[in-house]
């Protein structure tokens, strides 16, 4: 697995670029599928190395959005190559082996949601491929937890700026 991504002054660049491709991933989502469907429309997103973002020592804490935004962003990145994936009967040992690798990684303690959901995905991967994936036991159970993930994540988003714009509007007086 690869060295998380540590978000520092210096790395900010990278982390606004990957945002955007983040952004617009959560865009076609909500336009298109309303969650998560075949070929969401976004740039490559390195979730390898931005699943286990870090904010750097010397980074002011406004950095903490940031880098919940990598974070959520790289597993959504995630659950969109491993849904065409199954979309697509296929399998590859890359991804496989990353979401393995991360189910036995220290720092995946204490977030039991997203250990969840990559249990979830590495159960659907198991399974035979099939293109009714939706349909199989945990295929099923992976479809659930990628609505969840929808919500909490994509959803979630839109409302955390929907809330923070009212409050500023609030605290203009307007």
């Amino acid at each position: 697995m690869t060295n998380p991504f540590i978000l520092t002054w210096d790395s900010f660049s990278e982390c606004r670029d990957t945002i955007k491709h983040i952004l617009w991933m959560y865009h076609d989502m909500t336009k298109m599928y309303g969650g998560f469907g075949h070929n969401i429309d976004f740039e490559p997103i390195d979730y390898k190395r931005f699943l286990f973002t870090e904010i750097g020592e010397g980074s002011i804490f406004l950095h903490g959005k940031e880098a919940e935004i990598l974070r959520q962003g790289a597993l959504v990145a995630l659950g969109c190559d491993v849904d065409n994936l199954l979309d697509e009967a296929q399998r590859h040992p890359g991804v496989y082996s990353f979401i393995t690798n991360v189910l036995s990684n220290p720092s995946l303690k204490g977030r039991s949601f997203e250990k969840e959901v990559l249990t979830a995905m590495k159960k659907a991967l198991d399974e035979e491929p099939d293109v009714a994936w939706e349909s199989l036991e945990y295929g099923s159970k992976l479809e659930a937890k990628l609505a969840e993930v929808y919500e909490r994540y994509v959803m979630g988003y839109y409302r955390r700026m929907l809330d923070e714009s009212e409050r500023g509007k609030r605290s203009w007086g307007k």
